[in-house]
C-alpha cells in the first residue's frame, strides 16, 4: 500500500483540484510531483485557492500556529545583515577617503617637486624615490592627523554647545 496520494485523482474533469487532492495537499501525502503540480495550480486558480484557504481556516487553531517562534531568529538575521551593511558602508567610505588623500598627496608632492626642480640648479642631486615616497606618506599622515583633529575639535565644540543649551533650557524651566 502506498503512503502517497494517487496523482491521477488530483484534478477533476474541469481541471480543478479535487477535494481529496486538497486534503492530500493539506496533510502532506502528495509526492513531490503532485505537490509541485498542486502548488502551481493554486498559483493561478483563484477558485481552488479559495477552497484551499477555507480548508486551512477550518483546521483547529493548534494547527494554524507555527511550530516554533521565529521572531528571535529573524531579529538575529536582521541584526547581522544591518551590521554587514553598515560595515560595508564605512569600509567603503574609509577606503575612498584614504584613496583621495593619497591621490591628493601624490599630486601636491609632484607639483611641488616640479616647482622645486625649476628653481634648483641643474647640478643639484635628484630626490630618490624612497625619499619622495617617505615625504609623500608623511605629508599624507600629517594631513590626515590635521583633519581628524579638526573633526574632533568640531565635535567637542558641538557637544559643548548642546550641553550649554541643555543647561540653559533646564535653568529656564525652574
Amino acid at each position: 500500500m502506498s503512503l502517497f496520494f494517487d496523482n491521477e485523482k488530483l484534478f477533476d474533469a474541469e481541471g480543478h483540484l479535487t477535494d481529496e487532492g486538497l486534503y492530500a495537499l493539506k496533510d502532506g501525502t502528495l509526492d513531490d510531483l503532485g505537490a509541485l503540480e498542486a502548488a502551481e495550480h493554486l498559483s493561478f486558480c483563484d477558485y481552488c485557492l479559495l477552497r484551499y484557504t477555507q480548508l486551512i481556516d477550518a483546521a483547529p487553531a493548534c494547527l494554524q500556529e507555527p511550530m516554533r517562534d521565529l521572531i528571535p531568529q529573524v531579529q538575529n538575521l536582521m541584526r547581522l545583515r544591518r551590521f554587514r551593511i553598515m560595515t560595508n558602508r564605512y569600509v567603503s567610505a574609509a577606503a575612498a577617503v584614504v584613496l583621495a588623500f593619497m591621490l591628493w598627496g601624490f599630486a601636491s608632492m609632484g607639483a611641488s617637486q616640479r616647482m622645486a626642480q625649476r628653481t634648483v640648479e641643474p647640478q643639484a642631486p635628484r630626490v630618490s624615490f624612497g625619499q619622495w615616497l617617505d615625504t609623500t606618506v608623511s605629508g599624507f599622515y600629517d594631513g590626515l592627523n590635521d583633519t581628524f583633529s579638526n573633526f574632533t575639535l568640531a565635535a567637542e565644540n558641538g557637544l559643548a554647545q548642546l550641553k550649554h543649551q541643555q543647561n540653559s533650557d533646564s535653568a529656564k524651566g525652574e
